[in-house]
């Protein structure tokens, strides 16, 4: 699902005899292995010309807890970049590059997609925007997303780990067809749930405010991949979700869902 707390882009070009490209997230330099540094290298090979890139990153939420701020981050820097080199990319191929550098950085599989289309998407068939498939939903607009997160999971850790992958893809491929059977957005959380149990990634801090959650009637289910939760609502029941969280020491963000996906500004 795309959340209207998302990730804004700034960069700037300018014309140099010595190419550098310089990332931040929050203000924080990101390496040179990040997927944001992958596509501006992209981006400079397809233009051709030397520039020294600056990147900004802002967003309300940290990276690495399981948000997709890394394939966020990498879609709309594409489309900034797109715009600012004048190279006439159209807005799925600009997401393409992104979804590519986001596969090969192994921050994510599915992000890029998701992002780009907004809302609340499923996919039924990998790939790239306008290559793989998914559905998209129609949900009432009375909706919030309330999360919280313990800490960072390792993205690249996981995707690097065959055996976890399996379990990934056949929990997901088993879950799948018995939520498009009923695509609401409580049948989402029961079906997400059941997912996040299937793969066993959550802790039992985690599993301890899940099931607190649980006692008070609120279906929530863990982010991927961090060690994070999520509940997608109505309005009304947000802050009782937050005063629970709280009470197991997590900070809470309340977000509505992004219908228009990633655009420029």
């Amino acid at each position: 699902m795309a959340l209207g707390t998302g990730v804004t882009t700034m960069v700037s070009l300018r014309r140099t005899r010595h190419p550098r490209i310089v990332a931040r997230f929050n203000g924080d330099q990101l390496t040179t292995e990040a997927v944001s540094i992958e596509v501006a290298r992209r981006y400079c090979e397809l233009d051709g010309r030397s520039w020294n890139t600056e990147i900004s990153h802002q967003s309300a939420v940290r990276s690495g807890l399981g948000y997709g701020t890394s394939g966020s981050g990498a879609l709309s820097l594409s489309l900034a970049l797109n715009e600012a080199m004048g190279l006439s990319l159209s807005m799925p191929e600009a997401a393409q590059i992104a979804h590519l550098c986001e596969v090969e950085c192994k921050t994510g599989l599915g992000t890029v997609a998701s992002v780009f289309s907004g809302g609340l998407t499923v996919r039924t068939a990998p790939g790239a925007p306008e290559i793989g498939q998914l559905r998209k939903l129609n949900l009432p607009s009375s909706l919030s997303v309330v999360s919280a997160s313990f800490g960072p999971i390792s993205t690249r850790r996981v995707l690097a780990d065959h055996h976890l992958k399996k379990t990934i893809n056949a929990c997901g491929q088993a879950l799948i067809q018995k939520f498009l059977g009923d695509a609401s957005y409580s049948n989402f959380m029961t079906i997400s749930r059941k997912f996040s149990n299937c793969v066993g990634l959550m802790s039992s801090r985690l599993r301890r405010a899940v099931s607190a959650l649980d006692l008070s009637g609120y279906t929530c289910s863990m982010m991927m991949l961090g060690e994070s939760l999520f509940c997608l609502l109505p309005h009304e029941d947000g802050a009782r979700v937050e005063a629970i969280l709280r009470s197991h020491g997590l900070t809470p963000t309340t977000s509505t869902l992004s219908q228009s996906g990633a655009h420029l500004i």
